[in-house]
């Protein structure tokens, strides 16, 4: 079956209420359904279906969905592709933000947000959850995770949306069921994978995610405008839920993105191969825009002015400050 549903003839006044019943009937959950009143709310899908599959291609404007009860029959999973615009996720204790290239997969429960804050684009596949947990039992440890559909099963994957959703006739021909097959088949590869590269440390989800934030923030120490936006961006999380992550850590990201930086400069002041390169020079390109801002928090961290880290400071010193910092 295909189908193509849209607001374009419906009254304004009426929008919200027939688009709460399309999402009941398609992801099998009742939503609340809240309009960003600065532009006229729209929507319009594209649809296709072949038992047990559903694929939706959906464009709208800046809108939220609130979950208000749990399916009534069985649980849907929604395998989600962001194509344009961002959405902010609340699903299963986690938040995180996809921005267009990402890939997630999320059940409809009462307890799943979905805020689009913009204008935007998604495909999603939906399929009962009995059938995911059949071939992936572990699915619910790599759900609500922002996932980049740049390479191996996931970029399939994402492709094979992509080709499903321009082609809705496929679902409806006499090879649909080798398609569900194909496309069932796909989602199990890219679990798996998921499976295969998930952290197995003791400190699981949790520190899998700092460690991201935290290679993310490094890479990134030179631009003298990274925020908090910047790095949930970067990694598909919300800053929201980067704070929340981070009230276990000795410091919250900013401060500790900032410890970084001067961790980093007075190593390079030390280090004698840098002798031809000024303070200011050192500084900004580790981030500093401010030289009177970098000279007060390098004192206050270091007991010592750059200048005097260039030409007392060792590694043996800096180890020994860091050790008192922390003992303290």
């Amino acid at each position: 079956m295909t189908a193509i549903l849209t607001t374009d003839a419906i009254a304004p006044a009426e929008r919200i209420d027939w688009w709460r019943g399309r999402v009941s009937d398609l992801f099998g959950a009742d939503y609340r359904i809240e309009p960003s009143y600065a532009v006229p709310f729209s929507i319009g899908v594209e649809m296709s279906c072949a038992e047990p599959l559903t694929v939706v291609r959906v464009r709208g404007s800046a809108h939220c969905s609130k979950g208000l009860s749990d399916p009534g029959s069985e649980a849907r999973l929604l395998i989600h592709l962001q194509l344009s615009g961002h959405l902010q996720l609340r699903a299963e204790g986690r938040e995180i933000q996809l921005a267009p290239g990402h890939l997630a997969l999320f059940p409809a429960r009462e307890s799943t947000d979905l805020d689009f804050p913009e204008a935007y684009e998604h495909i999603t596949a939906v399929l009962p959850v009995s059938l995911v947990e059949n071939m992936a039992p572990a699915w619910p440890r790599h759900a609500v995770q922002a996932i980049p559909a740049r390479s191996g099963t996931t970029a399939v994957l994402a492709d094979h949306l992509h080709s499903l959703s321009r082609h809705p006739e496929a679902l409806a021909s006499a090879a649909s069921a080798s398609l569900v097959r194909m496309t069932v088949g796909l989602i199990g590869a890219f679990l798996s994978e998921l499976e295969d590269s998930a952290p197995k440390h003791s400190g699981g989800l949790r520190a899998y995610h700092i460690g991201r934030i935290k290679q993310y923030a490094l890479a990134h120490l030179a631009n003298p405008t990274l925020e908090i936006n910047d790095i949930s961006n970067g990694v598909g999380l919300s800053p929201r839920y980067i704070h929340r992550l981070f009230q276990g850590e000795p410091l919250p990201i900013m401060q500790w993105v900032q410890k970084e930086r001067l961790i980093r400069c007075y190593r390079a002041l030390a280090d004698k191969s840098n002798a031809g390169k000024s303070i200011c020079e050192i500084a900004f390109s580790l981030g500093f825009s401010d030289q009177a801002n970098f000279t007060r928090s390098f004192r206050k961290l270091f007991d010592m002015s750059p200048k005097e880290a260039r030409t007392t400071g060792t590694e043996a010193r800096f180890r020994e400050i860091v050790h008192l910092k922390t003992k303290n």
